[in-house]
């Protein structure tokens, strides 16, 4: 909706005939305007309009205050001033329904000083600003998400187009280590929003500084920048088109967990978020997974190609076959099992085999017997003589219902074949870039295509390995599996079983 667009809406509700359907005509064009500045926001409508002291509408947000909005029709700045004065102690927005020509915030030298606060005074032209803003420069998107939340002072079309092009500016200043530009971004942040946006923008800032190879100290401005980005700021660095470099992503993630990146609500075609989880598989942990056979959806393109997802408030991986589930806790896995017959031995044989993955032990069963078979110090039970003369004796129906795996050399992996679900046993976790091949490679029946494919979407995670192990020999563990990814330390602590 344009200005144009918007006058023309808000005249043609005032010319309702029903006073009431006017109103809420007025309230509904509004609601609107609004929605599109900030698309995470619920606008709610109450029973009031125009009033001194109740809202006309009232935004909310997931884990945010909510905020406030009074409707005026008055511009003279006198009366501005004094409806103002009456709720500037809600913190509100204050909507004003023509355009806003002199600042009624501001008095002369020998009136009364205006009182600080988070009062955002705006009008439909600000409005209209961000939003087209947002769509040239999607970065504006994260600032006019935080004006509705706690945007303070004035916004009329010069201050949104000053705000959106510093904005805009500061995130490309802060990607080339521009200290001006990023500076006058601060700058321009500082002034505009409540303490508590303020900072979430500027630790905004201060990552993509940090990212881009900067130093934390010679970010511009006194702010403390050292946070982690908040969900809502990640989610719009990963709305943004693609940054194809895999060392910014590095340093954005290497604070992030899998059960945060659960949490976001992120576009299933974001190529930044196969970035951010390809460059971070050594740090992101879960302890099990599951996985679901899946039909390729209509139109979609023949591929054995892998793509990260979060879907369930799950990080997923999924194929052209399948989807695999995430979690760091086995009872957070939110999907049912698709049950099934585990496999036979031959086949997880075969599997362990293909990435050379030892067994430590394993369960046969038939429709009337259970035989367990298990190596007292976890060695790999794949050519026991014994084991397979076991299951000569056992009928064709025999087939394996759960195996575990040994990875690092200590860490068990228990595989589920008829549920098709992976877990660590006890407290044990893994990291993506070795659990998600290993539980896969098991679990299911791979293509040569999937097999590259899923070399390739964990490649990140491999090369990183080998890079260190040419200067680090004592980086590598003594025992190590022939051709599964070395065990290096990484930022945080492993959890051992």
């Amino acid at each position: 909706m344009t200005v144009t667009d918007f006058s023309s809406a808000l005249h043609a509700a005032f010319d309702a005939p029903d006073p009431r359907e006017a109103v809420n005509r007025i309230k509904n064009v509004v609601a609107n305007e609004l929605s599109q500045t900030d698309a995470r926001a619920t606008v709610k409508k109450t029973d009031f309009f125009n009033h001194s002291f109740a809202p006309d509408l009232v935004l909310s947000w997931p884990n945010e205050r909510e905020r406030f909005v009074f409707l005026k029709s008055d511009t003279r700045p006198n009366i501005l001033r004094d409806d103002v004065e009456a709720i500037r102690k809600h913190d509100p927005i204050v909507f004003v329904l023509d355009p806003v020509v002199e600042n009624p915030l501001i008095t002369d030298e020998t009136g009364p000083p205006v009182r600080s606060d988070d009062t955002l005074l705006a009008d439909a032209r600000g409005m209209e600003v961000l939003i087209h803003s947002r769509h040239a420069e999607p970065v504006v998107g994260l600032a006019s998400s935080a004006v509705l939340q706690g945007g303070r002072g004035l916004l009329t079309a010069r201050e949104a187009e000053t705000m959106a092009s510093s904005v805009a500016a500061g995130f490309n200043g802060a990607q080339h280590l521009d200290t001006a530009s990023t500076a006058a971004a601060v700058t321009e942040i500082s002034g505009h929003f409540d303490q508590r946006r303020t900072s979430r923008l500027l630790r905004f800032l201060g990552a993509v500084w940090v990212g881009s190879g900067g130093a934390v100290s010679n970010f511009p401005g006194e702010q403390d920048v050292t946070g982690d980005l908040d969900g809502t700021a990640l989610e719009f660095l990963l709305e943004l088109p693609p940054i194809e470099d895999y060392e910014f992503w590095r340093r954005i993630g290497r604070p992030l967990t899998l059960e945060s990146i659960s949490q976001l609500r992120v576009d299933s075609d974001s190529e930044n978020l196969q970035y951010l989880v390809g460059s971070n598989l050594d740090v992101l942990h879960a302890r099990a997974c599951r996985i679901l056979e899946r039909q390729q959806e209509l139109g979609e393109s023949e591929t054995s190609e892998f793509r990260w997802n979060i879907e369930r408030e799950m990080l997923s991986l999924r194929g052209s076959r399948s989807i695999t589930y995430f979690a760091a806790k086995v009872d957070e896995l939110k999907v049912d099992a698709q049950e099934g017959d585990g496999i036979s031995l031959q086949e997880l044989l075969r599997r362990a085999e293909q990435r050379r993955i030892p067994i430590s032990e394993l369960e046969l069963a038939t429709p009337t017997r259970t035989v367990s078979y298990a190596t007292v110090n976890r060695d790999d039970v794949a050519h026991d003589e014994e084991l397979l003369k076991l299951s000569r004796t056992f009928s064709s129906t025999a087939y394996v219902q759960s195996a575990v795996a040994s990875l690092f050399g200590s860490r068990p992996l228990v595989c589920d074949f008829p549920s098709r679900t992976g877990k660590g046993r006890t407290t044990a976790k893994f990291p993506l870039g070795a659990f998600a091949p290993t539980a896969l490679s098991l679990l299911t029946s791979l293509t040569t295509g999937e097999q590259e494919a899923l070399a390739r979407v964990t490649r990140h995670y491999v090369e990183e390995q080998r890079q260190a192990a040419l200067f680090s020999i004592d980086a590598i563990p003594t025992r190590q599996v022939s051709g599964s990814a070395p065990n290096l330390p990484s930022d945080r602590n492993e959890i051992e079983p």
